[in-house]
């Protein structure tokens, strides 16, 4: 799709993601569809990359006219972090907050995470406008002790209350916002789309068989339950196999913890991207996602948009994405989730009933040409003064 006629382009930064191209979980991927929709419909658009993510020569990154880094249209920028867990997110934001607020390039700061956007203020100072996303309400995850939690819920109440406009990717969150901050917050959820996928010969390096195996794809995270996915999967007879898709980053004992549930018919892959991960989604006989903390999960956008049959926890995220479209088991409980898996695997009727229906709600509802309309609609707003905080 092309811009509205009548409308300028606009100068867009995006703040929060690790990079571009997508390369690490669910903010960069949503940042990189949007972005490159955006480019190709005429607005000038920065995406804020760490230092360490650089990725110049392959990947689609090139060098631009200019001498500056592209990818699909979009002005890559590099700016420093201090790499450890806690400082790594704080100190790359804030460095491109000051950026932004003192060359004021953009006409539109948008960042992404409610721990980046603890600096909506910097750019506010310089009078360009802020959007903030929240993806998820970080803050909740097992992995972050009390400091971290902290900030995290620091950066979430600056948004809320200091953005031109606050996105949320979920309803549940929406309504979070309303009840915490009484605050309005556009809801503009996750998307997937699906290009062609060419064949299964790519699945051969793993040791895998079209439509043989169930499918879990994310950052290993222990939040994830991938351990009672293992465990569930591994007490069934048969010889389907389980593939996890996806790297623990920074590495713990969490992963050594799941290779020791693992018998030889789990498969983990690492990280894997493109059209090997297209072709991954397109043959698994199931899709799982097993976890108790989500936001609006990217996986199950790309499982629906592949007409996967879904199998997931019945957390209220998960019903939100997925709603009729898959089939739930209860969040931890191993047992309902070995007896979802034997359904699932057992019965051909429901799984191409669900996926027919997971197909048709990635066209409808998750769709990224969908969310970037609505993104652009909103960007328009509040450049001209029509924000919340305006």
């Amino acid at each position: 799709m092309t811009r509205r006629t009548g409308q300028s382009p606009l100068r867009i930064s995006f703040i929060g993601q690790r990079g571009i191209p997508a390369r690490y979980g669910g903010v960069e991927t949503h940042v990189e569809n949007v972005a490159v929709r955006l480019a190709a419909r005429g607005h000038r658009v920065t995406v804020y990359c760490r230092s360490r993510y650089r990725a110049s020569g392959s990947g689609g990154v090139e060098r631009g006219t200019d001498g500056a880094r592209m990818y699909r249209g979009v002005r890559l920028v590099y700016v420093p972090s201090i790499h450890t867990k806690h400082l790594d997110t704080p100190t790359h934001a804030a460095w491109c907050a000051l950026h932004c607020a003192l060359t004021r390039r953009a006409q539109i700061v948008h960042f992404h995470g409610i721990g980046p956007a603890a600096f909506a203020g910097i750019p506010r100072l310089s009078g360009i406008p802020v959007v903030s996303t929240f993806h998820a309400l970080d803050w909740r995850q097992e992995k972050w002790g009390k400091w971290a939690v902290a900030f995290l819920r620091r950066g979430e109440r600056i948004a809320a209350r200091r953005s031109d406009a606050l996105v949320v990717v979920s309803k549940i969150m929406q309504a979070y916002v309303a009840d915490t901050y009484g605050q309005r917050a556009e809801w503009i959820p996750n998307g997937a789309s699906v290009p062609p996928v060419r064949g299964t010969g790519s699945l051969a390096r793993w040791g895998l068989t079209a439509n043989e195996y169930v499918l879990a794809v994310g950052r290993i995270i222990r939040d994830r339950q991938i351990d009672t996915l293992i465990r569930a999967f591994t007490g069934m007879p048969g010889k389907r196999k389980l593939c996890v898709v996806g790297s623990e980053t920074p590495r713990t004992v969490y992963t050594d913890y799941l290779k020791s549930l693992a018998n030889d018919r789990v498969v983990f892959t690492g990280d894997v991207f493109g059209t090997d991960l297209e072709t991954i989604y397109a043959s698994a006989r199931v899709y799982v996602l097993a976890s108790r903390v989500e936001g609006l999960p990217i996986t199950v956008c790309e499982a629906m948009a592949h007409g996967r049959a879904l199998l997931l926890s019945d957390i209220p995220e998960n019903h939100e994405v997925a709603g009729d479209a898959a089939l739930y088991f209860s969040c931890g409980d191993e047992k309902d989730l070995r007896r979802g898996l034997e359904r699932m695997c057992a019965d051909d009727k429901l799984r191409e009933t669900l996926g027919g229906v997971a197909r048709e709600r990635s066209r409808t509802v998750f769709h990224w040409d969908r969310v970037t309309d609505t993104l652009e609609s909103l960007y328009y707003r509040v450049v001209a003064g029509k924000g919340r905080n305006s």
